[in-house]
């Protein structure tokens, strides 16, 4: 198996064959640099035996984040975020997409992060299943997220996160969700 390296500039004229799939959002390369350039050791790619860059996994990090949790106290934290994961299409199924995430939630926890949060297509099904076998969450439905579709901010407790405060919420979160679909689907909006 293939082993994630360091995301290199060069890579960014090397991945239009990844990232032009569907189901991969596209980003400018504004977008993409500033990330890069901050936390270069949370974007990690992976390459075919022949050097040609077949995934990547682009991270960031929240820092000192202020939210209201469980009891309404303030409390400041540190989270990782994914703002981008795509494997070449010949090369899912194989595990490529499992590694990057794992690596990068090890790098993330060893930074004492609270938990790593990411968006996805409602219509991604093979990317919703992949997060969840992973021990993600569904935390809320997003309506109209993407231009053509909804999407699912979705979350992972870190080990910092032993009571899983970061999952505080999500009961109410999906209420709403629920209401929200409920909403659509009766004005027709599906």
């Amino acid at each position: 198996m293939t082993t994630p390296r360091a995301f290199a500039l060069k890579d960014l004229f090397k991945f239009n064959h990844i990232v032009l799939d569907p189901l991969v959002e596209v980003y400018s390369l504004s977008f993409f640099l500033p990330k890069i350039l901050e936390y270069p050791e949370l974007v990690l790619a992976i390459d075919a035996p022949d050097d040609r860059l077949i995934g990547f996994i682009l991270g960031t990090r929240i820092v000192e984040a202020k939210d209201n949790i469980g009891d309404g106290n303030n409390i400041s934290w540190n989270n990782g975020h994914i703002s981008a994961l795509a494997v070449a299409q010949e090369y899912r199924k194989l595990g490529l997409a499992t590694r990057l995430l794992t690596t990068l939630r090890d790098i993330m926890d060893h930074k004492g992060d609270w938990y790593i949060d990411l968006f996805v297509r409602e219509k991604n099904e093979n990317a919703i299943r992949l997060y969840k076998s992973l021990g993600y969450v569904k935390y809320r439905w997003m309506p109209h997220f993407y231009a053509n579709d909804h999407g699912y901010d979705m979350r992972l407790p870190l080990n910092r996160d032993v009571d899983k405060k970061s999952l505080d919420g999500i009961l109410v979160n999906k209420l709403y969700s629920f209401g929200i679909m409920l909403e659509h689907y009766l004005l027709g909006l599906f």
